[in-house]
């Protein structure tokens, strides 16, 4: 074997199985080299995709025209051309033609980009794991807010979030190698508790502390400027500006009405969302800064040249880019609001939405319109589906809710002499899911979302076909995960029950970083903030993630036992009541639904 060409022993391999081609890697240094061929991998992930087997599916009974006919509608309800019917164009391709359109139908890379193919498998098929970082201190804290922390090569390095006990905590998150032994996860660095809620009051309780820090509920409560090594932490009207080297608070500032949303920080500065203004909050020059809050009445009815005023309360996402200095804003209204950081506060324009968004986000890949589907439409060629492709561009990403049902929605952004354009949009309201969308993120070449019911989705490019899904609470009984679990919560809790995903942050390392080593398949890994304040990292494969090699002996004293319990069992009742809630309001939607259809 070893006199054979590269290009022989591929062609072998390419006739084995996944678990043969994964034996073979242990083989040696070269077979494991040829055992991760890009092309080989890709094959499989294509005849291993929905999209490949609904179409095999099709082939097999091209006369079910009850399936037809149901297809034909759902194009309807997403505004899409109902052809005449799909077999009858496949009918006039030979089956190499018509698969070499599937193909590059379901392609994820974008132009000449080189993707890990073998990475992209565990991705899609790999089992799923999620490993629970461990809370400081013998109490039950919860995370009110959190944030990535990377190096000048743009790897991630730590996660800084917020207590509800008024704290900072930061863990350690740095890539791993294979040949890597490093300890992950654990806590290099806790401020002292109160810092966030005017510091340690005396007759100051326990309570009265989270009520301040949970007081607003804002989800994009923390920026890290990653420039200056410093954090921006909101706590109601106040934005805190802390050094993440020693935790100790440099300056703080305070706007006329809760902050809602923070923007991540860029060029050492940020945009701030209140209830019902928004500010370019540069630390650098404090008279640009927040505005006085006595002057609440001047805000809403006057003009003023350092903040835009909102007509409608409730923003909860922030998207500041730096390609064209726009901003984007969405949260409980129906639009999108653009603004030119250039021109601020002056309104570029908005974009209707129809949803109120929970979350927004950009991919800098541009966005494929639905009318170039190949198997769709056979007018439609491979070149021009690569010309969409390789075309300038980006995509937002907006996660919400319309009319009861979880929204996802995607524009694309095309540059412009007068800064980026929106040329194409479509809104995924049938199959995102049957609860609001919480959190969406760009994670390697697919879209993952949150819900209200618990679920993680992941999608392909065109915003509709299913890759897997995953619900968080089944991490509670995997015993694969028992020792994560054991970690967060040591030996005698329990993970809450029914949690939802309420922040989605990708641990996407620079590629410079992996010139020296051999990476980790599985390198872009996911950061979870659950609406119980858990904070956990995603990942696939059969290795727990994050596990400490030392446990810490913590002792509770026989209070702390109590109220810990206390605050359990109200969880778990509150967590039932708002489940009870949600199956009514299915059951009713349902009832609906039958009623309209008779």
């Amino acid at each position: 074997m070893d006199k054979l060409p590269d290009e022989l022993i591929l062609q072998i391999l390419s006739f084995l199985d996944v678990d043969q081609l994964v034996r073979c890697q242990y083989l040696s240094h070269r077979f494991l080299d040829l055992s991760r061929d890009d092309n080989i991998w890709k094959l499989e992930c294509f005849d291993a995709s929905r999209a490949e087997a609904r179409r095999r599916r099709l082939r097999i009974d091209p006369a079910n025209t009850q399936l037809h006919t149901l297809r034909s509608a759902f194009n309807e309800l997403s505004g899409q051309p109902s052809p005449s019917s799909d077999q009858d164009a496949a009918s006039k391709l030979s089956p190499a033609a018509e698969t070499q359109r599937a193909f590059a139908n379901w392609d994820p890379s974008y132009g000449n980009e080189t993707i890990d193919f073998y990475g992209e498998y565990i991705h899609r098929h790999g089992p799923i794991n999620i490993g629970w970082l461990s809370m400081p201190g013998s109490e039950s804290l919860e995370a009110t807010g959190l944030g990535l922390v990377r190096d000048s090569d743009g790897d991630p390095q730590h996660l800084a979030a917020s207590l509800d006990d008024g704290s900072i905590c930061i863990w350690d998150v740095q890539p791993r190698y294979t040949d890597s032994d490093l300890s992950q996860g654990r806590i290099v660095g806790r401020s002292s508790p109160g810092l966030l809620a005017g510091g340690p009051r005396a007759g100051q309780s326990r309570q009265e502390t989270k009520a301040i820090m949970t007081e607003t509920g804002a989800v994009e409560s923390v920026s890290i400027d990653n420039n200056r090594g410093k954090g921006y932490f909101a706590q109601n009207s106040t934005l805190i500006e802390v050094d993440l080297d020693t935790l100790q608070i440099v300056s703080q500032e305070t706007f006329p009405f809760p902050i809602a949303a923070l923007s991540q920080a860029r060029n050492s500065s940020l945009v701030v969302g209140t209830n019902w203004t928004v500010h370019i909050h540069d630390p650098r020059n404090k008279s640009r800064s927040a505005v006085n809050p006595s002057l609440q009445c001047e805000i809403i009815g006057g003009p003023a040249s350092n903040h835009a005023s909102l007509s409608q309360p409730g923003p909860l996402s922030i998207l500041d880019r730096v390609q064209d200095e726009s901003i984007w804003i969405a949260g409980r209204f129906t639009h999108l609001l653009n603004y030119d950081r250039r021109f601020f506060p002056k309104v570029r324009g908005t974009v209707h939405s129809g949803g109120r968004i929970s979350c927004i986000t950009e991919r800098p890949r541009p966005y494929v319109p639905r009318s170039l589907d190949l198997l769709q439409d056979p007018s439609v060629s491979i070149s021009d589906v690569y010309a969409a492709k390789t075309a300038l561009g980006s995509t937002i990403l907006a996660a919400g809710e319309y009319k009861g049902k979880g929204s996802l929605e995607f524009y694309g952004l095309a540059p412009s002499p007068s800064g980026s354009v929106i040329t194409e949009s479509y809104r995924n309201r049938q199959t995102a899911a049957s609860t609001r969308l919480l959190s969406v993120a760009a994670h390697g070449n697919s879209t993952v979302f949150s819900d209200g019911d618990g679920n993680l989705k992941w999608i392909e490019r065109d915003g509709m076909t299913t890759i897997r899904t995953y619900n968080i609470n089944e991490a509670v009984v995997a015993p694969s995960f028992n020792q994560a679990q054991s970690t967060a919560q040591g030996p005698d809790d329990e993970s809450s029950q029914g949690d939802i995903v309420q922040k989605i942050i990708p641990l996407q390392p620079s590629a410079r970083s992996w010139s020296s080593k051999r990476p980790d398949v599985n390198q872009t890994d996911l950061v979870l903030k659950t609406g119980d304040g858990r904070v956990g990292v995603l990942g696939f494969g059969h290795k727990t993630l994050y596990s400490r090699e030392e446990e810490e002996t913590v002792v509770e004293t026989t209070e702390e036992r109590v109220r810990r319990d206390a605050e359990k069992q109200y969880r778990e009742t509150l967590g039932r009541a708002l489940q009870s809630q949600a199956d009514e309001v299915r059951f009713m939607r349902g009832l609906g639904m039958a009623f309209g259809m008779s």
